[in-house]
């Protein structure tokens, strides 16, 4: 790790709008900036892991459009649901221990144990829990403030399955293989996934460790160094590295002296509280808002409006990917210009609309067979999409990462991912059962859902745009 200490000429030194304006020794573009440059480069392996998790949630509704894996697979739509919700069962049960070794041995290690645990077993189980679980708190702890939202929002963004480019990437991968005649035809896309932690191990070396766990276990000289190196190109005496500094020992000595870092330290303070009401409402809102049907079983959706060729419900999902990812792509990148209330708004309002027409459509077919009904039905999933990429796919564990302090963050991450996974494998074990025997009376459900999403966003969620980690808590705690 080098520690260039080149002082920036006065044309170049940014003032930023966190941390109490501060002179800062960064260039105002971080592409224009070595220190900016270094620690984005190193960055980019965390952002594997999400590409992990994406592949294998497109990697489950691509298989249902191969005849091939529905040959082989059973027809029972309990069972089917059984399947689909497997992997969401089992890191329901995985987030808890995830986060005490977070806190415990450092997230750049914990991340590392994952890919050895999936490059030894073959396939994601365990080890794509342990890698997901502390990308974002990892991304938060170490970005440059004035970067921290959109590194965040653009892992988050790369999550979700069917809406990043992890997904982009399955969802064509299994339309390619749709030509095989073979059972290689759903094994192959089933083996790719074992790529990304291959690559993730040896690349994670490069990762610096979260200078907040650093001064939390007592090594403040390495905490320093790395908030000088890569925030003030090595310049130790920059007031926004002096900042972080300050703020960081005195928000772990604040919470060291207010309570011990254990879940009931949620139910505590009504900060703490409404922070706890948050993440569970945007974990909930992730997966019971109607996505679930487009992601895993977008194949059933499209065969209940007439289409059924397998070669074109591939084809509607790989440019599906496409729209999702260029959506949350765009998203993440403005999001700290924007804001991340009002993406939460535009966000759940949209899907609320889309979710309306997707009803009006799939009843109008039901009773017409009209093929116009069909076509707004796909026209109906583009414009969910749009609404879930701009700003749950973004957003899902950014927002959770700012508002927590440091001693609940790793906590409410794994919180989050639980909550998120536990109520997955709910819905996609109910999801096909419910269509088969509801139809589009089902769309209700989720359209009463987003309704009470939509206020519930509007009341109860803060902005934070323009803090540092440590001064959001001044929004939820007050004294």
């Amino acid at each position: 790790m080098k520690t260039t200490k080149t002082r920036l000429t006065e044309d170049n030194i940014a003032i930023t709008a966190v941390a109490g304006e501060q002179e800062n020794n960064c260039n105002r573009q971080w592409w224009k900036d070595s220190g900016l440059r270094e620690l984005n480069v190193r960055l980019l392996p965390i952002f594997l892991s999400p590409v992990m998790i994406g592949y294998d949630g497109a990697l489950i509704g691509g298989l249902l459009t191969i005849p091939q894996y529905l040959g082989f697979s059973s027809k029972d739509t309990s069972l089917t649901g059984i399947m689909v919700a497997g992997y969401s069962i089992g890191g329901a049960l995985m987030f808890w221990i995830v986060s005490l070794l977070g806190d415990v041995i450092g997230r750049r290690k914990v991340i590392m144990i994952g890919d050895v645990v999936m490059i030894a077993t073959g396939k994601m189980g365990v080890g794509g829990i342990i890698i997901v679980c502390l990308g974002p708190v990892l991304l938060t702890e170490l970005a440059h403030p004035r970067q921290r939202g959109s590194l965040v929002a653009t892992y988050s963004s790369f999550f979700y399955a069917s809406r990043t480019k992890s997904t982009l990437a399955s969802a064509w991968f299994t339309y390619g293989s749709l030509h095989l005649r073979s059972e290689w035809s759903w094994r192959l896309p089933v083996v790719v996934q074992i790529i990304p932690p291959l690559l993730q191990l040896p690349l994670m070396m490069l990762v610096p460790e979260s200078p907040r766990w650093l001064v939390a276990k007592g090594d403040v000289t390495k905490a320093r160094r790395i908030l000088a190196t890569y925030h003030a190109n090595g310049f130790e005496s920059d007031q926004l590295v002096q900042a972080e500094y300050d703020q960081i020992c005195c928000s772990l000595e604040n919470e060291k002296h207010q309570q011990k870092a254990s879940w009931m330290a949620f139910f505590q303070t009504a900060g703490n509280r409404k922070r706890l009401f948050i993440v569970v409402v945007t974990s909930l809102m992730s997966q019971w808002s109607g996505g679930g049907i487009i992601t895993y079983y977008f194949a059933a959706a499209l065969k209940s409006v007439g289409i059924r060729q397998p070669l074109q419900q591939a084809g509607i999902n790989g440019g599906l990917q496409t729209f999702n990812f260029v959506i949350a792509l765009f998203s993440a990148i403005i999001v700290d210009k924007v804001g991340r209330r009002v993406l939460f708004l535009f966000s759940t309002a949209t899907m609320l609309l889309a979710m309306v027409g997707l009803t009006v459509a799939t009843q109008q077919f039901s009773v017409t067979a009209r093929s116009e009904a069909g076509s707004a039905v796909v026209v109906m999933f583009f414009v969910f999409q749009l609404g879930f990429d701009s700003g749950y796919a973004p957003l899902g564990t950014t927002y959770l990462a700012e508002i927590c302090p440091f001693y609940l963050r790793a906590k409410a991450v794994a919180l989050h991912y639980f909550i998120t996974m536990a109520s997955a494998a709910a819905g996609q074990y109910a999801n096909p059962v419910a269509m088969a025997d509801l139809g589009w009376k089902y769309y209700l459900v989720y359209v009463s859902i987003l309704l009470v999403g939509f206020v519930v966003a509007w009341i109860s969620f803060p902005e934070t745009k323009g803090y540092t980690v440590e001064e959001i808590t001044k929004i939820f705690d007050t004294n």
